[in-house]
């Protein structure tokens, strides 16, 4: 009988948990997860579970309510400090030791805070279930809200406060939105889109003080004036939980370092999900990908590695994000072009492809048209230029695209 730990609980851990079973009807399965309760999907969080168009019930992961049915030890509020690697040991916090055979370490990732001068009690940020529901009650109360952040997770939380009401003002440092992984282009679109349903922007404006008032609400001082809101939402980016395999001695660069087959640089040592530094697509580099694509399928590849059954995860980065009632999706490496054609009905639906110099496509952005994201995703695996009968469809951008 295989002995099977995984640590982290998230929706990389439950999938390798249940896929596990599947390939192993005789493996011990223990899954370990620092928060409470049952795993549940994060997407949610910042949208339906935020604006309280979903329960905590909806969001909770298919076949969790069959842990016990399936011979899977669950073990919530557990938090994990050390692996004895010589003796294939994992400890707790409580002091248990639980013993493996093959161990997956699927951590995940936690948000990237403000400086510590700057990171004032009562700021927001959204990675848990408690946190969405902590927002959610301050939104509620309504009052101004300020987003740090034009990332993926600042414009969602932007977009769901907006529905519900709060006027919104998102800050950004950099001078576009979505600056790392998206073109010019994807940031220029989005922007437009939450100016239009009434968003503030003050981009290419760092924060320089957060300060708590008398009355709870906070100032937010710029270099060049200070906005006070009475909810202010944080969200710069996320961090690897790779602290556990650092102490492990397990290789790490922005990630836990796997190869395709999702094993460390210990044998007996597995890693899946947003933690993970692993090769990616044809090309072979290695990235740490922050999607929930991710996080659902390279957990299937650690479940078979982990019994000793041969299988590689090599496919390309996918993401979407929903925004008001536009799905933004992508795939590949949009912000890699050399140059860039679009397809455009009207500014509610476009594809946009990034060309590499020998023009095959290196990567998709589409609002609205996730057909073109299935059709990129077929041909960025064929690779080569794509069809005249695709590029027909197309016309070039301008350098604009990606600056």
């Amino acid at each position: 009988m295989v002995r099977c730990v995984i640590i982290g609980a998230g929706l990389a851990g439950h999938r390798a948990a249940i896929e596990l079973r599947h390939l192993s009807p005789d493996a011990s399965i223990v899954l370990l997860g620092a928060e409470a309760g049952l795993p549940y999907d994060r997407p949610p969080l910042s949208k339906a579970f935020l604006s309280g168009a979903a329960s905590v019930r909806d969001i909770v992961l298919k076949d969790t309510e069959r842990y016990e049915e399936l011979g899977i030890v669950h073990r919530p509020s557990t938090t994990v400090v050390a692996v004895d690697r010589a003796a294939r040991l994992v400890r707790t916090e409580s002091g248990e030791a639980l013993s493996y055979d093959a161990l997956l370490i699927a951590t995940g990732s936690r948000p990237r805070r403000l400086p510590a001068a700057m990171d004032a009690p009562g700021l927001h940020y959204i990675r848990t279930r408690d946190d969405a529901e902590r927002l959610g009650l301050a939104l509620k109360r309504g009052g101004d809200m300020v987003v740090i952040g034009g990332g993926f997770i600042g414009l969602e939380v932007a977009a769901t406060a907006r529905q519900l009401g709060a006027n919104v003002t998102v800050i950004e440092a950099l001078p576009r939105l979505m600056a790392r992984g998206m073109p010019a282009f994807v940031g220029e679109r989005v922007l437009d889109m939450h100016r239009q349903r009434g968003v503030v922007f003050a981009l290419g404006t760092p924060v320089e003080a957060i300060t708590r008032r008398p009355d709870s609400a906070m100032d937010i001082r710029l270099n060049d004036r200070t906005l006070t809101a009475e909810t202010v939402v944080v969200g710069i980016g996320i961090v690897p939980n790779v602290e556990l395999a650092e102490r492990s001695g397990l290789g790490v660069t922005d990630g836990i370092v796997v190869d395709r087959a999702c094993r460390t640089s210990d044998p007996h040592i597995f890693a899946a999900g947003e933690v993970t530094a692993h090769p990616s697509g044809a090309s072979g580099e290695r990235r740490r990908i922050e999607s929930w694509r991710a996080a659902s399928d390279q957990p299937l590849v650690a479940a078979r590695s982990m019994l000793g059954i041969a299988a590689e995860y090599s496919d390309f980065p996918w993401l979407w994000s929903d925004q008001y009632d536009a799905n933004l999706q992508t795939i590949g490496v949009p912000d890699g072009g050399a140059r860039y054609v679009l397809k455009e009905r009207d500014t509610s639906h476009w594809t946009l492809i990034a060309l590499g110099e020998d023009g095959s496509a290196c990567g998709a952005v589409a609002l609205n048209n996730g057909r073109d994201i299935s059709m990129m995703r077929k041909h960025l695996r064929l690779g080569g230029p794509l069809p005249a009968s695709v590029m027909a469809e197309f016309v070039e951008v301008t350098g604009r695209a990606r600056a």
